[in-house]
């Protein structure tokens, strides 16, 4: 079966090239390149092979090929099964052909395994989401005493000492507004990011945002002499709009089907209401925005001319 595959990407007109993973096909596409590598569900040592394995190996084939080349995981197991890793949606005009050589393949012992397709490219923004969720919960269970405990104030940081703080506000909400807006501004903006960057980078971004975002804001309302205890992921939503506006200022074409130039819009408009309501945190917003403009700059767009 792995044969027939190769065959069946060199007529659909796929090179081969060598890579430290192996070998890749690749094909000349209207938009650019497009890639495809063959692999087996496990590794040497006979264990699974896992979907951040896969996730790596896919970034070791954008570092070599370029960021912006969607590359395609079929991934093969001894059952006779196959799954895709089509994390950008590029490849289906491969799905039914393989399917049909996967089924033949399997006719001898009359049963037929269907192509499964692996979803694993947005992993990360439901992991934030489930965690939210979770502390929301609790949150409402047990009221202020969370918030006494986990949310951010410049005297709980700066005087206390509590740094974790910093961290753990970004991830408690006031209220079910509150954190249904985050929520739905999140799932929308974090996918769009993760898919492009990647789960682990598209972490260290998310967490550093709402890590910059909280001292600002704790330098901000030290400096005026107001001691406000703030909590909410907006300040790491903020640092996904400023690296979705680094990525479509350096690397528009990485973006798809996105609409890059509306998120300047969003975030101007975002400030100014913020300005307008009482009881927003706006520099942790602004702080976190800067935050991930610059983290989108050091963590995916140098890296990636590095990579190149």
């Amino acid at each position: 079966m792995y044969q027939k595959l190769i065959e069946l990407l060199q007529i659909h007109g796929y090179t081969k090239m060598t890579t430290p993973i192996g070998p890749y096909y690749m094909k000349n596409v209207k938009e650019g390149k497009k890639g495809v590598f063959i692999i087996y569900d496990r590794n040497p040592d006979g264990s699974l092979l896992s979907e951040e394995n896969i996730s790596q190996m896919i970034m070791q084939v954008k570092n070599i090929f370029g960021q912006g080349m969607p590359v395609l995981a079929i991934v093969l197991s001894e059952e006779g099964t196959v799954t895709f890793a089509d994390w950008e949606n590029e490849f289906e005009e491969l799905y039914e052909p393989v399917s049909m050589i996967v089924n033949a393949a399997n006719d001898t012992v009359k049963n037929s395994y269907p192509v499964k397709k692996s979803f694993g490219k947005y992993k990360m923004t439901a992991v934030i989401t489930a965690v939210n969720l979770i502390l929301f919960a609790v949150s409402e269970i047990y009221g202020e005493r969370i918030y006494d405990v986990g949310a951010c104030s410049p005297y709980m940081v700066l005087e206390q000492h509590q740094f974790y703080r910093l961290l753990t506000s970004n991830y408690l909400h006031y209220g079910w507004d509150h954190f249904f807006n985050n929520m739905v501004v999140f799932c929308i903006l974090g996918s769009s990011l993760e898919k492009i960057i990647g789960s682990f980078r598209y972490l260290v971004l998310y967490t550093g945002s709402g890590l910059i975002g909280s001292i600002v804001s704790v330098f901000y309302y030290a400096s005026i002499g107001e001691d406000v205890l703030s909590a909410g992921a907006s300040g790491a939503i903020f640092g996904i709009t400023g690296a979705l506006a680094a990525i479509f200022l350096f690397c528009r074409k990485q973006m798809g089907d996105f609409n890059g130039s509306g998120i300047f819009l969003m975030i101007a408009g975002s400030i100014y209401h913020g300005f307008q309501s009482s009881g927003t945190d706006n520099a942790a917003h602004i702080g976190g925005c800067i935050g991930g403009f610059i983290l989108a700059l050091i963590l995916y767009i140098l890296w990636q001319g590095k990579s190149e």
